[in-house]
C-alpha cells in the first residue's frame, strides 16, 4: 500500500473514531462544568478577595458565574454552582427547560424547572417558569413546616405536604419515563433546631449556607441509603442554602440573580414554626405562612453519565444531554451491595449481615414483583439485568444446641456441638478384618434412643434430638480362609475375603511356569484370576479356601538332526558348493594364461 492510500486509511478510521471521542469523558457536561468553574474562595472576574461573601447578595464583585465549592475541591466530585446574573445554564431535557443549579458529590446536575421549550430556545419568565401554584400545606400548624410532618409521635415522615403532593403528581403525569436517567440524590428539608430556632435561619442570617443536611430524617430520597428513603418520585423543589449559593440573601433585596424570576415559588427550608422561605417577587428571601399560594418550581438531579450533545447553556442555544439508563438495586436489611444502582450488564457485588441468633441460608436477585431471577451467581457476584432487582437474604432461627460424643476410639465426630433439629454426621474407621454389628445413640443416662439412623458408606447422619447424644458401635470379626500350595512360598496362610494374597512359585531345573489357578477344597478350578508382576503372583481372596495350582512344562532340548541343525546344514553345504565352483573357474583361467 503506498503512502497515498495509508494516509486515506487513516483519515476513514478518523472519521470512524470521531463518535467515540465526542462521547469520552471529556465531554461529560458534569466536566464541561467543572472546567469552567472557578473556587469561590479567591479573586477572580467577578470575585474580589477573599473570595464570596454569602453575606451579601451576588453581584459584579460578589459572584457572577460558576463556582467551584472550595471545600470540595478535594472530593472525587467537587461541587460547582452558577451564581448571580447569570444566562448561561439553560437546560433542555424530557421536553423542558431547565436552569442548573449545581452539581452533587456523586456528579450529578441538579437542575430547576424553566418552563417550556420556544422554538428551541429557554427564554421563560415569571409565571411561565413554574407548573403552577400552591400552598405549602393547609395550615400553619406546628410540625407542618416539612416537606413531609407527622403531627403525632414516631417517625417524623409520614404525611406529604401539600406542595409534594402538587409536585409528585406533576412528577407522575410527565416524568415517569425518565426515572432510570435521574439520579437518587439528597434533597435537604433541614429542620433541626437549637433553642427553639431553626439552624438554617440562623446560618443564613450569618451569612454561612451549606449543602450538609445533618439528620438523616431530613435527608429525602427514594431508595438511596445517604437518606431517609421517604420519596416516591426522585424530585423535590430546591432549599434555601442553594437560594443562597445562587446569590439571594435572607431578607435583602436582589433583583438580578438566575433564581429570583420576578414571581414567588416555594423553598423546602422553615423560617420559624409556621413559615417556609421562599424567594418573593421583589427579589428578597423572604418568609411566609404554610397556606399562602404561590409558584412550585419542581427540581430533578441528572445522573453524572450525562453526556453533552449539544449547546453552550444560553437561553438561545440551551445544553442538551444524553443519559445512560441505571437500574435499581433494592436490599432488604440484612443484605448490602456494591452498588444502589447500576447500569446493565456491569458485576455487582453482594454480602450477608451476621445475625445474632440466626444461621444464614442463601441470597436470592428477585425482580420487583418477587419473581426470582434465573442468574448466575458466583462468589457471591452477578451480572446485573436490565431491570430494577432487589437482593433478599434468607436466615433460620437457631435452637439450642447439644453435645455430640463417643468414648469409641473407632467413631470420628464431626461437629460436637449440634443445634436441634439439624444433621448431626460421624463416621466409623471400622478395623479391618471387622464388620459393624450394631451402632447405638444413647442419652447422658445411658438410654437407647429411638432416632432414625442414615448410613452411606460408614458415614452415619441423623436429626439431633433436644438432648445431648452419645455414640457407640460394636464390631464382629469376618471369617477368615485358607490359602495354599504346593511349589509356592508364601508368608500367611489365613486370610478374609478381598485380601491380596501375594506369593512366589519355586522355580525347577529343565521346566518352566506354564500356568498358576486355584481350585476350590473340591478340585475345581475357580475364575478367581491370578496376576503375575516381576516374578510376583497375587490374587484377590474369595469366600472360601483355597489350593494354588502351578503347571510346569519341560523345556525342550533342539536335535541336531532336525529342526535348525538341519536349515543350517543346508546352508553350510550350499555355501561349501559355491566356493568349490569359485575355485575351479579361477584355476582353468590361470593354467589358460600359462599356456599363453
Amino acid at each position: 500500500m503506498n503512502i497515498k492510500n495509508n494516509f486515506f486509511l487513516v483519515v476513514i478510521l478518523m472519521i470512524f473514531a470521531f463518535p467515540t471521542f465526542v462521547r469520552a469523558d471529556k465531554h461529560l457536561l458534569y466536566n464541561e462544568l467543572i472546567n469552567n468553574s472557578v473556587l469561590d474562595n479567591v479573586e477572580s472576574e467577578f470575585v474580589t478577595s477573599p473570595g464570596i461573601d454569602f453575606s451579601e447578595v451576588s453581584s459584579d464583585t460578589n459572584g457572577k458565574g460558576l463556582y467551584m465549592l472550595s471545600s470540595s475541591k478535594d472530593a472525587d466530585f467537587p461541587i460547582v454552582y452558577y451564581r448571580g446574573n447569570i444566562s448561561n445554564n439553560n437546560l433542555v431535557y424530557a421536553g423542558f427547560c431547565w436552569h442548573i443549579i449545581r452539581t452533587t458529590d456523586t456528579g450529578g446536575i441538579k437542575i430547576q424547572y424553566a418552563g417550556v421549550v420556544n422554538d428551541g430556545k429557554c427564554n421563560n419568565e415569571k409565571e411561565a417558569l413554574v407548573i403552577g401554584k400552591s400552598q405549602y400545606n393547609d395550615t400553619n400548624d406546628n410540625k407542618k413546616y416539612g416537606w413531609m410532618y407527622n403531627l403525632g409521635d414516631g417517625d417524623v415522615n409520614v404525611e406529604d405536604s401539600l406542595a409534594k403532593k402538587y409536585l409528585d403528581n406533576w412528577f407522575k403525569d410527565n416524568m415517569l419515563d425518565y426515572v432510570k436517567e435521574l439520579e437518587d440524590t439528597v434533597w435537604c428539608n433541614d429542620r433541626t433546631m437549637e433553642n427553639s430556632v431553626f439552624d438554617i435561619r440562623t446560618r443564613l442570617e450569618n451569612g454561612k449556607p451549606t449543602l450538609e443536611c445533618k439528620n438523616i430524617d431530613d435527608r429525602f430520597t427514594v431508595f438511596s441509603s445517604k437518606g431517609n428513603k421517604k420519596l416516591t418520585y426522585p424530585t423535590a423543589i430546591i432549599n434555601a442554602d442553594e437560594l443562597t449559593y445562587a446569590g439571594e440573601v435572607l431578607k435583602k433585596t436582589q433583583v438580578d440573580t438566575f433564581v429570583n424570576i420576578s414571581y414567588s415559588y416555594w423553598s423546602m427550608s422553615p423560617y420559624v414554626l409556621s413559615k417556609n422561605m421562599y424567594p418573593n417577587s421583589k427579589g428578597m428571601l423572604n418568609m411566609y405562612t404554610f397556606t399562602y399560594n404561590t409558584g412550585i418550581r419542581p427540581m430533578i438531579s441528572l445522573r453524572n453519565s450525562a453526556i453533552l450533545i449539544k449547546g453552550d447553556g444560553n437561553k438561545d442555544n440551551p445544553y442538551y444531554v444524553e443519559i445512560e439508563k441505571q437500574y435499581r438495586i433494592m436490599t432488604d436489611d440484612y443484605t448490602t451491595s456494591s452498588k444502589e444502582e447500576s447500569e446493565a450488564t456491569d458485576t455487582i457485588n453482594f454480602n450477608h449481615k451476621e445475625r445474632t441468633g440466626y444461621k444464614y441460608i442463601e441470597t436470592k436477585v428477585y425482580d420487583l414483583d418477587d419473581n426470582e431471577l434465573d442468574l448466575s451467581v458466583n462468589n457471591n457476584s452477578f451480572v446485573m439485568p436490565n431491570k430494577d432487582i432487589k437482593l433478599i437474604s434468607t436466615y433460620r432461627e437457631l435452637k439450642s444446641f447439644y453435645d455430640l460424643t463417643t468414648d469409641n476410639d473407632k467413631i470420628s465426630i464431626n461437629e460436637s456441638s449440634v443445634e436441634e433439629e439439624q444433621t448431626a454426621t460421624f463416621s466409623i474407621n471400622v478395623p479391618h478384618g471387622y464388620k459393624v454389628t450394631s451402632v447405638v445413640l444413647k442419652d447422658d443416662a445411658n438410654n437407647i434412643l429411638n432416632i432414625q439412623l442414615n448410613n452411606d458408606n460408614n458415614i452415619y447422619s441423623f436429626e439431633m434430638p433436644g438432648n445431648n447424644v452419645i455414640v457407640d458401635a460394636t464390631f464382629e470379626e469376618l471369617p477368615k480362609f485358607d490359602a495354599e500350595g504346593e511349589s509356592i512360598t508364601i508368608d500367611n496362610n489365613e486370610y478374609y475375603e478381598n485380601d491380596e494374597v501375594v506369593f512366589d512359585v519355586e522355580e525347577k531345573t529343565g521346566y518352566y511356569v506354564k500356568e498358576v489357578y486355584l481350585v476350590d477344597m473340591n478340585g475345581d478350578r475357580l475364575d478367581t484370576p491370578v496376576e503375575t508382576i516381576d516374578g510376583k503372583y497375587s490374587f484377590e481372596m474369595p469366600s472360601e479356601d483355597v489350593k494354588i495350582m502351578v503347571g510346569y512344562e519341560a523345556v525342550s532340548i533342539p536335535n541336531p538332526q532336525t529342526g535348525d541343525n538341519i536349515y543350517k546344514s543346508v546352508i553350510m553345504l550350499l555355501l561349501s558348493s559355491f566356493a568349490f565352483i569359485y575355485g575351479i573357474i579361477n584355476l582353468d583361467k590361470h593354467l589358460n594364461r600359462n599356456r599363453l
